[in-house]
């Protein structure tokens, strides 16, 4: 594939192709971030490159793991129905109505967001926004001497390649997301005991194993719930269901020992919170729920739920640490450290841009939900716009004092 092929290059029909004018922003990342600035960036006319990543990326993501935004206002299914209602007027329409009120809750999920993203994009913004499904390998950034066609000011380009091509744009937003670490589950099937995450995927994805206290928690108010972790941040978030919606009803520490604090200790034990740290061996659960997760040595707990608080496996950091921006977290080994952004998401590159779950700023925490990312995502194309405006009125400007009365 040539970067000035059907496929790569801008659709506006008056866009020279970009093998000789750079886009003026590529996206890397396919989630919640990554689909809010591409969605944003088209709206601005900004002549974009999406890299979607491909569908193993979207397996190694967070966001593929949460189902159920309601706790957002206004994306719930409530609004859907009612609307819905109000077309399905009249006696014609009674049976409709009727079915509409005893369908199920239907969850709106990070993956409908996306996708409708995509459609937007698709139908109304395909003249400026090129989606593609490859995976960015590598960034670097290279001078203005080496790349032709830049807008006056400009003073190089970052360059992004895939496994099949590169492109290059004045300005990039890094939107690759983090990936939270799974129990692994010591099963027998067949005869054989296996040792390995993928035993936990059907219940997450039929969301009865939960990631994300503050975009689920809410979920669990009065039922039964395992907490599945050792860490401190394990304790925390099993007092932390206990005290908001008196959910919580055990950990499960799955083989390891105990790395929470005294007074955690002391706390779960004051609220009646078990503990048990014997392996899992099974979920126990199906379309209709979870049933019950089962311990090495015969124990097994009624729950309707699971959270999983093992913490981060990775931050994908790699294109931001090609390019030279500085991560936070010291004491972390590298694959578990943010990119460090400012206000506007800027990292210490000046026009690398990092958002959604990827980011920390030292001055505030970025919160790790939908609609900060979308916050950022607007921020930094906010910024690329304004950039690219001001170059331009800036040579507008030369041409017009240059320009005879």
């Amino acid at each position: 594939m040539s970067p000035d092929s059907p496929t790569s290059a801008p659709r506006n029909p008056d866009s020279p192709s970009s093998e000789a004018t750079p886009y003026d922003l590529i996206v890397v990342g396919g989630g919640i971030a990554g689909s809010a600035a591409a969605l944003r960036a088209g709206q601005y006319g900004l002549r974009t490159l999406w890299l979607r990543g491909s569908k193993l990326d979207a397996k190694r993501s967070r966001g593929q793991w949460v189902y159920n935004i309601d706790n957002m206002i206004g994306v719930h299914d409530g609004i859907v129905r009612a609307k819905v209602r109000k077309l399905l007027r009249g006696d014609d329409f009674a049976p409709a109505r009727a079915a509409l009120d005893q369908a199920p809750h239907m969850p709106i999920s990070t993956r409908d967001i996306i996708d409708n993203a995509a459609e937007r994009i698709e139908r109304e913004y395909a003249e400026w926004v090129t989606p593609l499904f490859e995976s960015a390998r590598e960034a670097r950034w290279v001078s203005a001497a080496a790349s032709p066609g830049l807008v006056p000011g400009a003073t190089g380009v970052f360059q992004v390649s895939s496994e099949s091509s590169s492109w290059s744009a004045t300005q990039l937003i890094l939107a690759t997301g983090v990936m939270d670490r799974q129990p692994q589950i010591l099963k027998s099937r067949r005869g054989e005991v296996q040792d390995d995450i993928k035993w936990i995927y059907p219940a997450a994805n039929r969301e009865q194993v939960l990631y994300c206290i503050r975009c689920e928690g809410h979920l669990t108010r009065g039922e039964r719930v395992a907490v599945i972790g050792h860490g401190e941040g394990a304790a925390q978030i099993a007092m932390m269901l206990h005290e908001r919606y008196g959910s919580a009803s055990l950990v499960l520490r799955n083989g390891e020992a105990s790395e929470w604090s005294e007074d955690s200790a002391a706390l779960l034990d004051h609220y009646g919170i078990d503990v048990r740290g014997e392996r899992i061996v099974e979920i126990d659960s199906s379309r209709e729920g979870m049933q019950a997760i089962e311990l090495e040595g015969g124990d097994r707990f009624e729950l309707s739920f699971a959270l999983v608080a093992l913490g981060l496996y990775r931050v994908y950091n790699e294109l931001a640490q090609q390019l030279g921006a500085e991560l936070a977290d010291p004491e972390r080994p590298p694959e578990e450290r943010h990119v460090r952004i400012d206000h506007r998401g800027e990292t210490t590159v000046p026009g690398l841009f990092a958002i959604g779950d990827m980011a920390w700023r030292p001055d505030e925490p970025v919160m790790k939900q939908i609609y900060t990312s979308q916050e950022y995502a607007v921020r930094a194309v906010d910024s690329v716009d304004s950039r690219r405006r001001r170059q331009e009125r800036t040579a507008a400007l030369q041409q017009a004092r240059a320009t005879p009365k």
